[in-house]
């Protein structure tokens, strides 16, 4: 048979090994105790059995120490096993129990070395005894009688080959298992440590979760409380700005109504005609008051929306009429400019469910743009109906706008940079506030332009439904301003 040179479990001698070193330590020392309290002097060999034991003990834990763990535990198991046979030099052959536990050796050859091992235990101390036998002056005693020695080595080698080849048998399966164990309860120790460090690492977690939620509550009281300040202000901005323009509209409304009286009806002023530059200079009086009255008219108008007061009276309002009337308002905007003006709207529009004074505002503002931005071309003024709503547009060939400006001159204050625009002056607000007329309405507003071609602005309004209909989502929207 060829002897294995593997352990059947490493982990399982490391673990096996060090307690049974300390209980070998312990039974030799406890020996050595019993010998010299009984002192025993009939010989010296009880003396040196011990002595060998713990040799065999400090051997096997200095190569323990230094991972040789078979050679380790092939120590140990010969000492435990040769040791008690050796002991017959002391005690004798007859009415000598210690002889049988070196059965004990070769159990431990099974866990510690390999399942072959006790094989080869047993058969060195089943050799050992019968040369001890055949040798008197081994034993320092006289010839022992064959009889018992027969019978004592037959029952010792059916002991020690009984249980070595039970240990053989069921050494893989006890070795496994109890390796199995050791493995189990390191890993039940690795889970242990990992469940440890998620419940450190959770808890870790859930403080900086609470602390996380303690610091955005009081955030979030700072924003209410800033936002209720900001609207604190807002509403003072609004207010400052209404009054204001209620305060400035008078005076100019003053000045524009007499500038206006001494350019067309100078005979007031005892009939004398006044100097053609005193007439330029009240001209210029007069266009600039109507440009800052305009201005101020627009401010009131976006501080009432923004503050919510923008009050629309909405009726059933006919389109026709009015359209006709912005064809006519335009038609006097561009006399004496090569621009055709376009009529895009034919046959009965029907009526929209909206305030004729502000879509008056929205179209004039959207026509006074297209004339005044068009030197050659023609400016248009159409519209469309649908089942919901009616679209309206004024179209031009002006200069147009630029893709990256179509959004932002929606914005407050915002006018398109160009050389054709200084020429001509602007607040800035009226697309602002047209869009916001527009959508008060329950519509939209939205631009089509490609810069150097010109520019189209639509709008919707929602159409006044028949009696028994079912509103729109448009009116609806409308009937919530």
């Amino acid at each position: 048979m060829q002897r294995t040179r593997s352990l059947p479990d490493e982990t399982l001698a490391a673990e096996v090994l060090p307690p049974l070193l300390i209980a070998v330590g312990i039974l030799a020392a406890g020996a050595f105790g019993m010998l010299l309290l009984a002192q025993w002097r009939a010989s010296a060999s009880p003396y040196l059995l011990a002595g060998a034991l713990v040799a065999g003990v400090w051997l096997s834990t200095s190569l323990l120490q230094r991972r040789r763990l078979r050679a380790a535990g092939a120590v140990i198991s010969h000492a435990l096993a040769l040791l008690p046979v050796l002991s017959v030099a002391a005690f004798g052959v007859a009415g000598n129990p210690v002889l049988y536990l070196s059965a004990l050796g070769v159990v431990a050859a099974g866990l510690l070395v390999s399942p072959v091992e006790p094989l080869f235990v047993a058969r060195n101390s089943l050799a050992a005894y019968v040369a001890m036998l055949a040798l008197p002056a081994l034993l320092g005693q006289g010839q022992v009688a064959l009889a018992p020695a027969m019978a004592t080595t037959l029952v010792l080698g059916l002991l020690l080959f009984g249980v070595a080849g039970l240990t053989w048998s069921a050494g893989y399966a006890v070795s496994g298992t109890i390796g199995w164990a050791v493995e189990t309860s390191k890993k039940s120790e690795r889970r242990e440590r990992l469940l440890r460090d998620a419940q450190a690492s959770l808890e870790l977690a859930l403080r900086e979760r609470d602390q996380l939620n303690d610091q955005l509550y009081r955030q979030s009281l700072e924003l209410e409380a800033a936002r209720a300040d900001a609207e604190a202000a807002y509403r003072s901005k609004a207010s400052f700005m209404a009054t204001m323009s209620h305060e400035l509209r008078t005076p100019l409304n003053i000045i524009i109504g007499f500038s206006t009286a001494m350019i067309e009806h100078p005979e007031m002023y005892d009939g004398a005609p006044l100097p053609e530059a005193a007439r330029g200079d009240l001209a210029e009086i007069r266009r600039s008051g109507q440009h800052l009255l305009q201005l101020i008219n627009d401010i009131l108008d976006l501080a009432r929306v923004e503050a919510g007061r923008l009050e629309l009276n909405k009726t059933s309002l006919p389109l026709t009429p009015l359209l006709d009337e912005m064809m006519r308002t335009a038609g006097g905007l561009l006399t004496e400019r090569p621009v055709l003006l376009r009529r895009e709207f034919f046959g009965a529009l029907p009526a929209v469910y909206a305030d004729e004074m502000r879509v008056r505002q929205v179209l004039l503002n959207l026509i006074s743009n297209a004339c005044k931005f068009t030197s050659v071309g023609e400016v248009a003024v159409g519209a469309r109906a649908d089942a919901r709503e009616v679209t309206l547009w004024i179209r031009d060939t002006g200069i147009g706008i630029a893709s990256i400006d179509q959004e932002r001159i929606f914005k407050q204050f915002e006018q398109v940079e160009s050389p054709d625009t200084r020429h001509h002056t602007g607040t800035g607000l009226g697309l602002a506030i047209c869009r916001w007329l527009v959508e008060l309405h329950g519509g939209r507003m939205w631009l089509e332009s490609e810069l150097g071609k010109g520019s189209i602005f639509y709008f919707t309004l929602p159409r006044v439904q028949p009696a028994g209909g079912a509103p729109t989502r448009a009116l609806a929207a409308a009937l919530h301003v």
